[in-house]
């Protein structure tokens, strides 16, 4: 059952407010400063408290915690300051930990942990100079008494408390259940001995620590912490009983009191502060490895189970170590009679200068592997030699493999089987060739060329379509476990299928535009329908993606005369651009509204941005920005041309506004019904002789 965030802000207020009471109230004598006051509780409040709301909880956490110190029978301007150390440290931390807005603070990465480190620091800095200076002014004690005692105290109750409530690793412990009850009991055992009135000196009570590193190793992180918290509880409650090697003597100075109570600090800090990021690392380093397994697990079936698809894996110096059941079938070796031969017994000589020449490169095979693993072409006919002497023709691809220190590990190259496509394909140009002496009329030229790339996309489209059926089983986890050098072939193999087919689509369209023959349908539609479909459409992609997707439509009706298809395309590629440039923790906005004659459609993002110099050429066929090309994120640079042709094709316009490293706008504008419709500037009939389109609403 889940808590509403008001009945959990209202049960951390109370609980906050009892811990207070305790915490100031079991100070022993003769202490006057040196208070854990539970600033990390309070720090954690913050972190429910709306943006809106902040100053009066600033007001009110000032007022309650003034009144626990003057209920506890403290100097009123010592309550105030203590209090408002306390509130503004608090706040210090909380905004700090918090990266934008949206985003609930963490301890899941290394630049969290840095963050949570470092302020926390200052936060408690911040309390201890307002303390230390408060007591410069009362002459109750030392300043700088007061600034050590109260900012290691603070910093202290950060360290034990705020980490229960940021977002943690989630992974399982690796230690069975019986050794986490061992181990909690040897914790605990230790701490209680450590802080009995023994004398052994608190270089004992260090000996906590290898026990918490001992939980930090083999338990979960959450578990971690809630142990630190009970040796933190348990210690601090036997210290304050007089136990241990941090018990203050009653009868010894104020500053001998303050120092063996800030001793005490120091120790929870040194326990913390080992316990935390080595938990955190231990976390973060097991769910890699747990990812690494399962993607090598997937690529390794993957692997096996493409009957269809020749995989041949070689080693950095191009020894063959991979050769799938899909290679033995197209080659007609067996694995065991290719492993440690090198891929050029199965190329001739002819062949080797021939894929020389169109890479532009020497005629030797080791100039030809290096340039298509270079990703100088992402596939290309090459024809190889079976054992049996017959020739076979593949499409063939090749890749680096790098280790993660950017090392080359060996190289995977894939090949399917295209002999039939490649034979009618040259049947086809020489019939086109022949063609072309005899035909002098430009339609039926044209209708050959539109043949040639349906029959050629068709032929494109079927071996990717079976790969990703194969890619999507392999997903469901159909054929067991993969290894990492199949997960990084996989990965390969996935990623060109996909890009691939875009491509297709876009040339597809981009050649139908350039022809003039892209149908576009002229029909009265509601914009709402299209705007809201698409981010339907697209908002999985971006959930996923981390991003924060918003759609805004107007209440009325936006009517424009158009095809709902095409316009879609144009919304879902805009909105596919504008989560590709945006990091995780982003936003994109679509926003429909009337400016006049003109329905607005708004495609805003908070990514990367677009170089004011190279906003003019963003509608270019094949052009990419610098930012994307550095960034190596993938693309055709057809996109933006094919969205501003449909758009143009509806009588509309598309602009762009956009700022580097702070977001951009696309805007599309399209006539409304009433004004010059497309189909009346192409000279079609007028609109009253379509078909009634009445508004719908989904």
């Amino acid at each position: 059952m889940t808590t509403h965030p008001r009945t959990s802000f209202a049960l951390l207020a109370i609980f906050t407010v009892v811990v207070s009471f305790y915490l100031v109230g079991v100070q022993p004598e003769p202490l006057v400063v040196t208070e854990a006051f539970p600033a990390g509780l309070l720090a954690g409040a913050w972190l429910f408290v709306p943006r809106r709301l902040h100053a009066l909880f600033f007001v009110c956490a000032w007022a309650v915690s003034a009144g626990i110190y003057l209920v506890l029978d403290r100097d009123p301007l010592v309550a105030l300051g203590w209090a408002g150390a306390a509130v503004v440290g608090s706040a210090i931390v909380a905004h700090g930990i918090t990266r934008g807005p949206e985003r609930r603070a963490a301890l899941l990465t290394e630049d969290d942990l840095r963050r949570f480190i470092g302020q926390t620091f200052l936060g408690s800095l911040v309390a201890a100079g307002i303390t230390g200076a408060l007591a410069s002014v009362l002459g109750n004690t030392q300043w700088w008494v007061a600034a050590l005692g109260v900012g290691v105290a603070h910093l202290g109750t950060y360290v034990v408390l705020l980490p229960h409530f940021l977002g943690r690793p989630r992974y399982p412990g690796v230690a069975p259940l019986a050794e986490r009850v061992v181990q909690w009991i040897c914790t605990v055992s230790f701490t209680v001995i450590a802080f009995l009135p023994l004398d052994l000196g608190p270089s004992l009570a260090f000996g906590v620590i290898p026990f918490l590193g001992w939980a930090a190793l083999r338990a979960p992180m959450r578990e971690t912490l809630v142990q630190f918290l009970v040796v933190a509880t348990t210690s601090h409650a036997m210290t304050m009983q007089g136990l241990g090697p941090f018990a203050v003597d009653p009868d010894g100075t104020v500053l001998e009191a303050e120092m063996i109570t800030v001793m005490y600090a120091v120790w929870v800090l040194a326990c913390g502060l080992t316990t935390i990021p080595f938990s955190l690392a231990v976390g973060v380093q097991r769910r890699e490895s747990w990812q690494s397994r399962q993607e090598q697990a997937r690529v390794r079936q993957l692997v096996q189970s493409a009957t269809g698809v020749a995989i041949i894996g070689t080693d950095a110096h191009g020894h063959i170590d991979l050769f799938n059941p899909g290679a033995e079938t197209i080659f007609g070796y067996t694995s065991e009679e290719v492993l440690g031969l090198m891929p050029s017994v199965f190329l001739t000589h002819e062949e080797t200068e021939r894929v020389a020449t169109l890479l532009s490169t020497r005629p030797t095979f080791v100039d030809v592997a290096y340039e298509l693993a270079s990703g100088a072409v992402e596939s290309l006919d090459v024809d190889f030699l079976r054992k049996d002497g017959s020739v076979v023709t593949l499409q063939f691809s090749m890749s680096r493999i790098y280790s993660s220190d950017g090392k080359v590990l060996g190289y995977v190259s894939t090949g399917e089987d295209v002999t039939s496509r490649v034979k009618r394909q040259q049947a086809l140009e020489e019939a086109l060739a022949h063609e072309r002496l005899a035909v002098e009329n430009l339609k039926e030229v044209d209708q050959v060329k539109d043949a040639l790339v349906s029959g050629v996309s068709h032929e494109l489209r079927t071996p990717i379509t079976s790969i990703l059926g194969y890619l999507e089983m392999l997903e469901d986890g159909g054929f067991g476990p993969l290894s990492g050098a199949q997960v990084q072939a996989l990965g390969r193999v996935k990623g060109n299928s996909n890009r691939l087919l875009s491509l297709i689509d876009d040339l597809l369209t981009l050649s139908r535009i350039q022809d003039g023959y892209l149908a576009v349908e002229t029909t009265r539609l509601d914009l709402r329908d299209v705007v809201s479909t698409a981010g339907h459409e697209m908002l999985p992609a971006l959930e996923a993606a981390g991003l924060d997707f918003t759609v805004e439509v107007p209440e009325e009706p936006v009517a424009v005369v158009g095809d709902a298809e095409r316009l879609g395309r144009v919304v879902v590629n805009l909105v596919g651009n504008a989560a590709k440039f945006t990091d995780r923790f982003g936003s994109v906005t679509v926003r429909l509204e009337v400016d006049g004659d003109d329905a607005v459609v708004a495609v805003t993002d908070t990514g990367i941005g677009i170089p004011e110099e190279e906003q003019d050429q963003l509608f270019d066929r094949f052009f990419r920005a610098t930012s994307a090309r550095e960034r190596a994120i993938q693309g055709s640079g057809l996109g933006l041309a094919i969205a501003r042709a449909l758009v143009q094709s509806h009588g509309g316009s598309i602009e762009v506004d956009s700022q580097v490293d702070v977001g951009s706008t696309f805007r599309i504008r399209l006539p409304l019904e009433g004004t010059l419709s497309v189909l009346e500037q192409a000279g079609g009939p007028p609109l009253e002789q379509e078909t009634a389109g009445a508004v719908r609403r989904r």
